[in-house]
């Protein structure tokens, strides 16, 4: 059952399923979308008898916030709290009177809560997006006047994909990009214009140029698999 805190949200199932159905409402998605969602997702969880109660307390909270609760929702949770079933798991579970006694209070209010159709839905959120990447290799050309980069890119602390960037004092562009986490890539100057890339045989690039070009400076690329 997660945690002994009494407090409606104060288990891990609960939050589980109300964090994973915000992760989705604050994308756009519809709530009605999200439910079905959620119910796949975590079928699991409502299938199991320690934890059924939670995981429905948590998507009635959530679909009572986005004005969207169900009525099949709303009974089963009100069946779990008038029948004490969530008090005798609690019983099973060694709880002791005081525990008991919160518990009921907490659950009551929030049947009262949830009970009354919320006034203003929950507004949406929009996800933090975060980028960062892991630099594979950089690499200054022997001119001194552009530097060659390939890095692995995230989103969020999820890998994007793997690119790679021309940089000259004051421009630059890129040069290739593939999908593949860790793959061998690296890359040497031949001379200032003539830049050569070795990597795995299996990368399927997206993006491959052959040539770089900024104010008149032009370099050829070269790519040699292994």
């Amino acid at each position: 059952m997660g945690t002994w805190n009494t407090a409606i949200n104060g288990n891990d199932t609960f939050q589980d399923v109300y964090t994973a159905f915000f992760d989705l409402y604050n994308r756009g998605i519809s709530a009605g979308e999200i439910s079905k969602q959620i119910m796949v997702d975590f079928q699991q969880l409502f299938d199991d008898d320690d934890d059924k109660n939670n995981a429905l307390f948590g998507l009635a909270l959530a679909q009572w916030e986005t004005q969207s609760l169900e009525l099949d929702v709303l009974n089963q949770v009100k069946k779990i709290i008038e029948n004490d079933e969530d008090i005798e798991l609690w019983k099973a579970l060694s709880a002791d009177a005081k525990a008991l006694n919160k518990r009921k209070t907490v659950l009551h209010k929030f049947l009262l809560t949830i009970s009354t159709p919320r006034d203003k839905l929950k507004r949406r959120i929009k996800p933090k997006f975060v980028f960062s990447k892991h630099i594979v290799i950089s690499t200054v050309a022997p001119d001194r006047l552009k530097t060659f980069e390939i890095s692995e890119q995230f989103e969020n602390g999820e890998y994007i994909h793997t690119g790679s960037l021309m940089t000259w004092k004051e421009g630059s562009g890129s040069v290739l990009y593939f999908n593949g986490q860790n793959k061998y890539i690296t890359a040497k100057w031949l001379d200032s214009q003539t830049l050569e890339i070795t990597h795995d045989k299996d990368i399927n690039f997206t993006k491959k140029d052959n040539s770089a070009y900024y104010l008149g400076d032009s370099v050829t690329v070269i790519y040699r698999d292994i």
